[in-house]
């Protein structure tokens, strides 16, 4: 369980600083002023400055953060960094004592950082296509990681297995203790196991399933009288694998596969929205944090090749997510550089902020439900 803990808050980070390394390179390219890149969320451990930008490691260790003068439309005097002061000591002179350096003058000084940001390294003061190409970067950091993985994952190949992902209650796999995740062990795929069990209905069988957890070995009697809708066991099975790929196949295999994984997602994204007012009910479908914990453990318990391709549709899926045209998202932060560009004038920072804030309350929620969603699953 910690190793997983550990897995899944190392994966989050990992996507996290990719994704504002992207907005950090693009705005260091067109010269704004970065502030500050931050490891984790504050409060804030430990700092240091190099060139121009202060480097903090944080004690929220869940991804990172970058900070450009002038990204929300502060002034001059907000984004200046004058309460910065580097202390930075001067040895005049010392000895060596019994190899022990014994410092006998030495001189600090105090470097007084107060000095103001040029008007022209504002992100407010860049063309409007610079400034979407920085929002848009972190988007195309974490697509190109997600399709990097897959390259990857495509060359080296994964083993074939087979995967229960949902148990029907009082069935005979959920008396013998399968539960969603299990992988059952010593079959290639979803359809020799089911020509296997077909084949023993009413027979008391031996499977080994394994987890998170390790292996163990349950008993069942697949049924003879199936309920409809229901198999001999009572399971839904998953299967999954990749065959080895040559270099320019995975290339070719990856692009396409991620390209399809983004517009799934974003398109997904719109019918949610659509749903919420009429339509099927998509929220069901939807996983926050407890969800994803889940997936990776099972993907650790699979192999590393399963979790690497998990981290690549997480990573995907992040993409899609941030260029949604949703306030508090980089997509919602484009949709206001286009409709400056329309209008001639910027929106007006009061109203971004208004709108920004009730976006991210509503992204909020929607988290917290998705995860009361998932601890409901994992009573069922």
């Amino acid at each position: 369980m910690i190793l997983n803990i550990i897995i899944f808050i190392a994966i989050l980070a990992i996507l996290v600083l990719v994704h504002e390394f992207g907005h950090f390179l693009s705005a260091k390219k067109f010269k704004m002023y970065v502030q500050e890149f931050g490891f984790g969320f504050p409060p804030k451990i430990k700092g240091w400055k190099k060139k121009e930008t202060l480097w903090t490691i944080n004690a929220v260790p869940l991804g990172g953060f970058v900070k450009i003068a002038g990204e929300d439309g502060e002034s001059e005097e907000d984004a200046n960094l004058g309460e910065q002061v580097v202390s930075q000591k001067e040895i005049i002179e010392a000895i060596k004592l019994d190899d022990k350096e014994i410092i006998i003058d030495e001189k600090i000084t105090e470097i007084d950082e107060n000095l103001k940001i040029p008007k022209e390294r504002y992100f407010s003061s860049k063309p409007i296509w610079q400034r979407i190409i920085v929002l848009v970067s972190g988007v195309a950091m974490n697509f190109i990681l997600g399709w990097l993985i897959l390259v990857i994952v495509f060359i080296i190949g994964t083993k074939p297995v087979v995967v229960v992902s949902q148990v029907v209650k009082d069935s005979p796999a959920y008396s013998a203790g399968i539960k969603d995740g299990d992988k059952i062990v010593g079959y290639s795929s979803a359809d020799s196991f089911i020509s296997f069990i077909n084949s023993h209905k009413g027979d008391k069988i031996s499977l080994t399933v394994q987890n998170g957890s390790g292996s163990r070995t349950v008993e069942v009697v697949p049924r003879v009288n199936v309920p409809a809708g229901e198999g001999p066991l009572g399971v839904a099975l998953s299967s999954g694998g990749v065959q080895k790929e040559s270099f320019f196949n995975a290339i070719w295999d990856a692009t396409k596969v991620s390209f399809k994984i983004f517009l799934m997602i974003y398109t997904t994204l719109f019918d949610l929205i659509i749903g919420f007012f009429y339509g099927p009910n998509l929220f069901k479908y939807i996983s926050g944090p407890v969800g994803i914990f889940q997936a990776t453990s099972q993907a650790t318990s699979l192999g590393v090749g399963y979790l690497a391709n998990l981290v690549a549709f997480i990573s995907l899926n992040l993409a899609a997510l941030n260029i949604f045209p949703f306030p508090a998202l980089d997509g919602g932060r484009v949709l206001f550089l286009i409709i400056e560009k329309i209008k001639g004038s910027p929106v007006k920072l009061r109203t971004q902020q208004w709108i920004n804030g009730i976006g991210f309350a509503l992204l909020l929620t929607l988290v917290l439900a998705a995860s009361i969603q998932d601890v409901v699953r994992l009573f069922h």
